[in-house]
Order: structure tokens, then sequence, then C-alpha cells
């Protein structure tokens, strides 16, 4: 069985080869492929792509009519090799377009799974009411959510509670203790480190805590809010709270975004483990399983900035007005980002899939060709 001659890309005519001689010539050139795309020269590749055409349709024949068994597997494996190098996509491109792409499919998840981050936001504001509401029926029960040692509690003094909102800060205030010291800028870079450690605990928590069924999830979310609205009532109580969320908001905008964003995401697990559809778990586990990854992975950095903001941000000489203004920049920031963020077209195709080898230098077999890889 021959194939019939095809033209090289210079017009010239190929002389034919049997079927056995298309086998050990494709199979020499997918050994030299192996060793990399690049010990290929320009008339190797077109003939890599010429003689997969050509023993694929002698595959084809093979198996409709007969031959060996050890013949038909032997071409079944070369034809399968030459396939995958002409048709396998090369690795990602790691370059500036494809660190932009993945940044931009990050908010274009989040709108995709925005209904479980509506849920986790509600919880959040529904454990804070609980706990701003609980605070003010009754201090004793407040004193659950202080901290040892933490001066915050409901008994605090408005003096004590102001100079903890002070506490490493600079500041002109005469009479108060805490201008005694000023946090350092070696300081605030290991209190950062703390507190992006500790943030991501209470964000990592929240989101595997959604492959229990999300329930977990929910019950961190309702307590950081009842946290929260404890301490609001401590300080509303004493006439702090225009004090008290100038202090809270720069970072929290960030770091309570991204904790609503990984608890989305373990909510979005949780609700896939208890409704997979089709296929059960794993074939449910295995669809959401790039959205997934993609909320966790780009949630830490913004841990990681709210970390840098309540270190260096808070506890610096920045006016409470100052304040407001940067946490209103930073949740117009994040609400453009998160709400509009989109990757341009071109950008996309640049860095999702480089072109294979067969789209870059295999040209299309023409149709005279394939008449005769018919024939053959």
């Amino acid at each position: 069985m021959e194939s019939s001659s095809e033209k090289r890309r210079d017009g010239r005519r190929v002389a034919p080869l049997g079927r056995e001689a298309v086998g050990r010539r494709l199979a020499a050139l997918v050994a030299k492929a192996r060793r990399g795309l690049d010990a290929l020269d320009d008339r190797e590749v077109e003939e890599l792509g010429r003689l997969y055409r050509a023993a694929a349709t002698q595959l084809a024949l093979v198996r409709a009519f007969g031959a060996s068994v050890r013949q038909r597997e032997e071409l079944n494996r070369t034809v399968a090799a030459a396939h995958a190098i002409l048709y396998g996509r090369p690795r990602r491109r790691r370059d500036l377009a494809s660190v932009f792409l993945a940044l931009l499919a990050f908010p274009e998840t989040v709108r995709k799974t925005w209904r479980y981050h509506l849920l986790a936001a509600l919880l959040l504001v529904l454990g804070g009411l609980y706990g701003y509401l609980g605070a003010a029926r009754d201090p004793e029960w407040a004193l659950r959510f202080v901290a040892p040692g933490d001066v915050r509690s409901p008994y605090a003094s408005r003096e004590e509670l102001r100079e903890s909102l002070l506490a490493g800060r600079p500041h002109d205030d005469a009479g108060s203790d805490a201008e005694d010291h000023v946090a350092s800028r070696g300081e605030k870079t290991l209190f950062a480190a703390f507190l992006w450690q500790n943030n991501t605990k209470v964000a990592l928590l929240s989101f595997f805590a959604g492959f229990l069924l999300g329930l977990p999830t929910v019950y961190v979310l309702l307590m950081n809010g009842a946290l929260l609205g404890a301490y609001s009532h401590t300080f509303h109580q004493h006439g702090l709270a225009y004090e008290w969320w100038a202090w809270i908001l720069p970072h929290g905008v960030t770091e309570l975004g991204a904790i609503v964003v990984l608890a989305g995401g373990g909510l979005y697990l949780g609700h896939t483990l208890l409704d997979p559809g089709e296929g059960g778990r794993a074939a449910a586990l295995r669809r959401i399983r790039s959205d997934v990854l993609r909320l966790v992975c780009f949630a830490f950095p913004m841990l990681f900035v709210a970390a840098l903001i309540e270190s260096f941000v808070r506890q610096s000489g920045l006016s409470e007005p100052g304040r407001y203004a940067f946490a209103a920049a930073s949740a117009v920031f994040w609400a453009l980002f998160l709400g509009l963020g989109r990757a341009p077209r071109g950008l996309a195709h640049k860095a999702v899939g480089a072109p294979t080898l067969a789209e870059r230098a295999v040209p299309l077999p023409s149709h005279d060709e394939l008449l005769g890889l018919r024939r053959a």
C-alpha cells in the first residue's frame, strides 16, 4: 500500500513511501521532536505533517481491512505521538499578558459566583447586628468576644478606648499616654506579617469549611460579624463612633472584601457538594475547580494588601477625614475592579493558548492531496 505523491511548499513533488516506510520515517521524526521542537528544521516540520496525514489514513485502512496486531498497535502509537506533537498546545507563556489575564479572570469569576459572595456579605452583616444588639442588651455577654488582656471591654472608660485607637500613632494629644511610643517601620512590618497570617487563617477556615457542606462557613461569618458588632457597640456607647470607623475602614474594606470572596467560594463549594448534578460530586468538583482555585489564589493578595494597610496606614498620622477618604478610594477601586474587570479578547487569545505546531508551521493539505491519500 502506497500513498500518492504530495507537493512541498516549493512546488516540487515528494516521492511516495510505502506503509512501513511511512511509519518508520514518522517514528524517527517523532523521536527527534521529543528532544525539542527546535531539533526539527523547516523541511522536517513540513514532512512531519505530511507523514502524519498519510499514516493516519493508513491506520484507518489497516483497522478496516486488517493487519497484524503488532503492526496495527505500532502504527497507532506512532500516529498518536505525532498528533500530540502537531496539535498539542505549548505551555502558556509566563509573560505580562498572562499575568494580566489572570488578574482580570479573578473579577470575572467573582461576578460568575456573585450570589454566594452576596450571601456571605449578608451573613457577615447579620452577625454584626447580632453582636451589636447583644452587647447593647448585656455587657457580660459581650465579654465573650474580648480577648484576655484587651482593654477594649464593655466596661472600659472612654479614655482607655480612645488611647487604644491612638496606640502606635503619632499625634498631638499631650494628655494621652498613647503618645509615649510610636511604632517604627520594623515594628509595623512585623505587625503586618502577623496580621496577614491571622487574617489568612480566618479566610482559609471560611473557605475550606465549604467541604463540610458550607455549614461551618456560615458559623465563621456570623461569629466574625458578631465580634465586629460587639466591639462597635463598645466604642459607639462612649461617643467614639467616628474615630472607631476611621480606625477600622481603611483596612477593613479590603480585608472584609477578601473574607467575603473566600467565604463565598466556600459556600459555592458547599452548594456544589450538596447538589452536584449529573456525574456525581467528583465530576462537579472538576467542573468548578478552576473557579475555586482562582478565588483562593487571588484573595490572598487582597489579605496581604489589607495587612499592609492595617499596619502602616492605621498606625500613621493620617487624619480621620484622610482615613475616610482612603477607605472610600479603596471601596471604589475594588468595586470597579471586581465589577468591570475583563480581559481584552485579543490579549486573552494570546495568553490562554499559544498556537500549536500545526497552526504555526504545517500547511493544510490541498484537495488533490486529500484525494491522493484516499486512493492510497
